[in-house]
């Protein structure tokens, strides 16, 4: 009787100590716990390598082919590891399966004072707890060239939920993107004397009359149903609406953000890249 030799870079069951890490990382728990992240599709490894995150491993299912490109990309002390295509299944469980996908270290959090080397506009996102939209808009942001975002009262450890990686399609890695509490970024805004723009149906003044204002803005967005808090709504520095039909309630908060973003579209990409 034969036996296949041993292979360490094969991952052939959940008890092999390779496979614990990555079940631990689909949870937020697991993240805080090895300060890693789980990072889905080539796709969006690519991105994330472009962005400066080190891959420490990469791993694939069965006959999934990794290609040159990603290959070539990593750095020399990353490790390549095939799963079994049954422990890929047992690992994902309920979670979407991945058949390529890699961990990285997580990045450091980013705070408010980064603002102050930031030229252009800011995009703020208020209790968006949707990662489509959140994805949605920060992919917008990066092709509108934006200054990077700021996401009120969400835990840095959920940033980087592989959800929101995916919604981003990667991006996320790509623009500095800050946490702070609505309390928090109100004291600062107070201090720094920045201009507050928010969208808000009966607003006297049209989205269109943005497009010339000279200076920086942070642009905030709350939740289509809720909007922004009345803490950010008495501390707007101005308040604008987007004209739609009567017809519609309300649009879609990334549906809003494109419009507001594209009517800046010339400020921002006036000012080179800081």
């Amino acid at each position: 009787m034969t036996t296949e030799p041993y292979n360490p870079f094969l991952i052939d069951s959940l008890n092999h100590p390779l496979a614990g890490p990555i079940r631990q990382l689909l949870h937020r728990d697991g993240r805080r716990e090895l300060n890693r992240i789980l990072i889905d599709d080539e796709e969006n490894i690519l991105q994330a390598l472009e962005a400066g995150i080190e891959v420490e491993t990469l791993y694939f299912a069965g006959e999934e082919v990794i290609s040159d490109e990603l290959r070539n990309k990593l750095t020399p002390g990353a490790t390549i590891h095939e799963v079994a295509k049954r422990t890929t299944k047992k690992i994902f469980e309920n979670d979407k399966i991945s058949r390529i996908f890699a961990i990285a270290e997580m990045p450091k959090p980013k705070g408010l004072d980064l603002l102050k080397s930031i030229k252009k506009d800011i995009v703020v996102l208020e209790d968006l707890s949707i990662s489509g939209n959140i994805g949605n808009i920060i992919r917008t942001s990066l092709a509108l060239d934006l200054g990077g975002l700021i996401l009120l009262n969400m835990d840095p450890l959920d940033l980087y939920d592989r959800r929101l990686i995916r919604a981003s399609r990667g991006y996320l890695f790509s623009l500095p993107i800050m946490t702070a509490s609505t309390a928090n970024f109100l004291d600062y805004c107070k201090t720094a004397n920045e201009i507050l723009l928010v969208t808000a149906m009966g607003a006297e003044r049209s989205v269109e009359e943005i497009a010339s204002i000279p200076q920086r803005l942070l642009i905030v967005f709350g939740s289509e149903k809720e909007g922004c808090s009345p803490e950010i709504e008495a501390m707007a520095t101005m308040r604008v609406q987007i004209p739609i039909s009567p017809k519609v309630e309300s649009l879609n908060v990334s549906a809003a953000a494109g419009i507001t973003l594209f009517n800046r579209l010339r400020f921002n990409r006036s000012i080179a890249t800081p």
